[in-house]
């Protein structure tokens, strides 16, 4: 629809053509014949005209003032009156009504397009940050917060001091690869790999970084791969030791049938007999122990899968400090189970977790005898950054691990202890990722040493 200017401009022009004639009457009439009160009347009446040609011009430019202030402030409720209004208004409050409502769609459907933008940003499990020049935040999401375990973040900058590696990153020049990086939190250490991008918009330098935690996968390929090794080592070793048990076994007999006579006939010296036997059983105990040291890291790649069940984790809590408490007592290790008021149900195998959780707490146990005052926790709490996950801690006051020994001792065959087997932690860790969890260490040496192990919450039933 277009506004009929013209019809506007007859109006006004009507209207001044009328104030003229009165004018002009009113002059005729006051200086020709003299009539004053025709004179006043006339006068007043041009008053009057002028009066309302100038009301009937403000009141367009109020409604073009109002129009554009609505414009302005994106406010499209407005509404100009069609009924009503005088005829050559009609048309304008049309038009004005029509442009708003085509503003009211766009910035609804611009709304639906940010909420949905902004619903699949907080949906991803990669955590995304948009800052600009100056490091000021303009987007984050849910999982971002996470995995930098931070409330709020105003400025990119305030990250240097608890995390300087990703601050580093975040202002370094953009790569096409990403960017490897560790940072240790308070019960964990995160894996990130990070991707920074800049783009420009409306003339302004915006980064967009993305990151993940990549330790869970890293983790299951380093166990894959140890898995790998293990089968190919046993499989190899056990080809070479089946044999010679079953040759020494043989020989054995051979040299008590064959041996003998010659002994007792005086040709043989019994203490040659003696070394020979001795020898060969030497040797069928040496390789007897080596098949069963093999056997055991067999068991690394022949974990079965969990019987999965509905499991309390307040029962199964109970049910490992029972066992330990006994063997607590007799080492005057001072021994605390803490669990919280919400009962808590999981969805796993009971006797894998009570086996993951004996070992860590036989291993706290162990750690913590050499210092005087022995004390081990065994606790449950929910999981902060992930409601939906619990933590169990089994924490020590023992001498502590070494920064560096942290993630080696979930390596297969590696041991601090010099009778050690070097896969129980392994084997721990591998039932717990089997359980949808993660098992990882912190240690501050000669204060604490915490195992967290960290499981999916079944989903809340009535009980």
């Amino acid at each position: 629809m277009v506004y009929n200017y013209n019809y506007f401009t007859v109006r006004v022009l009507a209207r001044v053509v009328f104030l003229a004639l009165t004018l002009l009457v009113a002059v005729y009439v006051g200086s020709v014949h003299g009539w004053y009160i025709s004179l006043f009347c006339l006068l007043v009446l041009a008053a009057g005209q002028v009066l309302e040609l100038t009301e009937y011009v403000q009141r367009t430019n109020r409604d073009l003032i109002r129009f554009l202030l609505a414009i302005r402030h994106s406010d499209f409720t407005q509404r100009f009156a069609v009924e009503g209004a005088p005829p050559q208004y009609r048309e304008l409050h049309t038009m004005f009504n029509d442009i708003t409502g085509a503003f009211a769609r766009i910035k609804a459907e611009k709304e639906v397009h940010h909420q949905y933008l902004q619903g699949v940003v907080e949906h991803l499990r990669i955590g995304l940050i948009t800052f600009d020049a100056e490091g000021h935040v303009q987007l984050m999401n849910k999982a971002a917060h996470r995995l930098l375990d931070l409330p709020f973040l105003q400025n990119i900058h305030s990250i240097d001091r608890m995390y300087p590696a990703l601050a580093e990153v975040a202002f370094a020049e953009p790569r096409n690869d990403a960017r490897l990086i560790r940072l240790r939190q308070l019960t964990e250490e995160v894996l990130l790999t990070v991707h920074i991008t800049s783009i420009r918009l409306q003339n302004e330098e915006v980064r967009i970084m993305s990151f993940q935690n990549i330790r869970s996968e890293m983790e299951a390929q380093e166990l894959e791969s140890w898995k790998k090794l293990i089968s190919v080592l046993t499989h190899e070793i056990m080809n070479s030791v089946t044999p010679i048990i079953s040759l020494t076994s043989s020989i054995s007999d051979l040299v008590q049938s064959e041996l003998s006579p010659l002994m007792e006939a005086g040709h043989m010296e019994e203490d040659t007999m003696e070394d020979l036997q001795l020898g060969l059983r030497t040797i069928e105990k040496r390789t007897r122990g080596m098949q069963h040291f093999v056997e055991n890291y067999r068991r690394l790649t022949r974990v079965p899968p969990p019987h999965l069940e509905e499991l309390s984790l307040q029962a199964l809590c109970g049910h490992v400090s029972r066992l330990v408490e006994p063997q607590m007592k007799s080492r005057n290790i001072a021994f605390v189970l803490q669990l919280p008021e919400e009962q808590l149900w999981l969805s796993a195998d009971a006797e894998q977790l009570e086996q993951v959780l004996l070992n860590l707490l036989k291993n706290a146990m162990e750690a913590c005898s050499v210092v005087a005052h022995p004390a081990v926790i065994l606790r449950a709490v929910l999981d902060h950054k992930q409601p939906h996950m619990v933590r169990i801690e089994v924490i020590d006051n023992g001498p502590g691990i070494e920064a560096d020994s942290q993630e080696q001792i979930f390596i297969p065959f590696y041991t601090t202890k010099p009778e050690g087997s070097g896969i129980g932690l392994s084997l721990s860790r591998q039932i717990v990722r089997q359980h949808g969890g993660v098992l990882h260490a912190t240690s501050a040496p000669h204060v604490q040493t915490t195992f967290h192990l960290t499981l999916p919450l079944k989903e809340k039933l009535d009980h």
